[in-house]
């Protein structure tokens, strides 16, 4: 997640619907970051991603599987913060 966590999901996850409000924490597999990204490189973390799948196939009569696939990417994510004071 670029802050030192790391986050592993199994399955498909929640396809995207707007009921979920977009503050709202992940129904099934998310990362909540606790500090901004200020001070890193470029002021941003650096998300890594990978993902693992299996194939399955049928067709022509005949049915397979194509195990281990995988795709990787990494992406700057821009983490800020607001801080509230509480008076009286």
């Amino acid at each position: 997640m670029g802050d030192g966590s790391t986050v592993v999901c199994a399955g498909a996850g929640t396809p995207y619907s707007a009921q979920y409000a977009a503050d709202s924490a992940s129904p099934d597999c998310g990362h909540t970051y606790l500090r901004s990204s200020a001070g890193q490189p470029r002021e941003a973390y650096t998300v890594s991603v990978s993902v693992s799948w299996d194939v399955e196939w049928h067709g022509g009569g005949q049915q397979g599987v194509i195990p281990g696939q995988q795709s990787q990417a990494q992406v700057p994510l821009r983490v800020a913060e607001a801080q509230a004071l509480v008076v009286s």
